[in-house]
């Protein structure tokens, strides 16, 4: 009897230890470079083993230098201060981008970790506060470039009759490749008469926001067109002609076409002609000696304009 006892706790320990050194075995995991489709230096390729080797520890996994069984192949490919790390073994492949080698380690521990808990390196799955990568913490954008203007220009106001005024406006645009965001101001028109100009017609708009369309995205100069909402005012002051005063503001539509030069700069210069739709009619009063004759009109304008832009590059 003690002699089966002694062979059934031999056999249970000999299980024991079997499933102790198979689990050890599956815990141990070696990394060699994948020199076919590495462009690192061998100092930076022994470099990054040691870096990958410690990740897998810190996740709990023990690193061997010779091949066995959960054996994964690290390549690194460069191009500027981009690097594409590819860490391919029998839990499938990881993939990033790190800028620069200063973001490999972060980038590394990500991989690892994906590797061993099975999440993906989508979201926040694998990343904390002490492996965030510089591309992750900083995105990049599409640039666009940022620019201030002026323009001067003339043209008509149409409110019963049509009004020649000059015109003048300020704004400011920001440009992409094929569309651009214009928010003006101050944009005028003041046709005045009389000795002290005490008479004639105002039309504005207090702001406008505009969408612009570029046709040439990314040549040095271009056409464009485009559209969009304001908030505008327009007055009518006759003075002592016939009598007449009048007011409107309100919403409006604005509709643009333009031709831009020298967009590869800082300093451009473009022409514009810009037509706008009130939303709103004038209300005119009519001063008489029988009484006051109340009218409303609608008064549309249409500006051609020059212009200069200035600013900054792309960011």
């Amino acid at each position: 009897m003690r002699n089966v006892i002694r062979l059934t706790g031999c056999a249970l320990a000999l299980i024991v230890g079997l499933a102790a050194a198979a689990r050890a075995a599956e815990a141990e995991v070696c990394v060699a470079i994948d020199e076919g489709r590495d462009t690192f230096s061998p100092q930076d390729r022994t470099a990054a083993l040691l870096l990958v080797g410690k990740q897998f520890e810190r996740e709990g996994e023990r690193i061997v230098p010779a091949d066995c069984p959960n054996r994964y192949t690290l390549s690194h490919v460069t191009l500027g201060n981009t690097i594409t790390v590819t860490l391919s073994g029998p839990a499938g492949d990881r993939q990033g981008t790190a800028i620069g080698f200063d973001d490999l380690p972060a980038l590394y521990s990500q991989m690892v970790r994906s590797i061993v808990t099975g999440r993906p390196m989508t979201g926040l799955n694998v990343v904390d506060r002490t492996n965030v990568t510089s591309s992750q913490e900083s995105p990049r954008r599409v640039a666009s470039d940022g620019l201030w203007y002026a323009r001067l220009g003339y043209g008509g106001i149409f409110g019963g009759q049509t009004y020649a005024a000059p015109a003048m406006g300020f704004g400011y645009r920001a440009e992409f490749d094929s569309f651009g965001i214009d928010v003006s101001f101050g944009n005028v028109q003041v046709n005045s008469s009389g000795i002290y100009g005490s008479s004639g017609v105002t039309t504005g708009s207090l702001v406008k926001l505009e969408v612009l369309r570029f046709t040439n995205p990314v040549g040095s100069k271009t056409a464009y067109f485009g559209g969009g909402v304001g908030w505008g005012a327009t007055s009518i002051d006759a003075g002592t002609v016939d009598g007449t005063y009048g007011d409107g503001s309100g919403l409006e539509g604005d509709l643009t076409a333009g031709y831009e030069l020298a967009r590869a700069s800082t300093v451009r210069l473009f022409t514009q002609v810009d037509a706008v739709f009130p939303l709103y009619d004038v209300t005119t009063y009519h001063y008489s000696r029988s009484g006051v004759t109340t009218t409303h009109q609608y008064a549309p304008s249409m500006v051609f304009s020059l212009g200069i832009a200035w600013g900054h590059g792309r960011h």
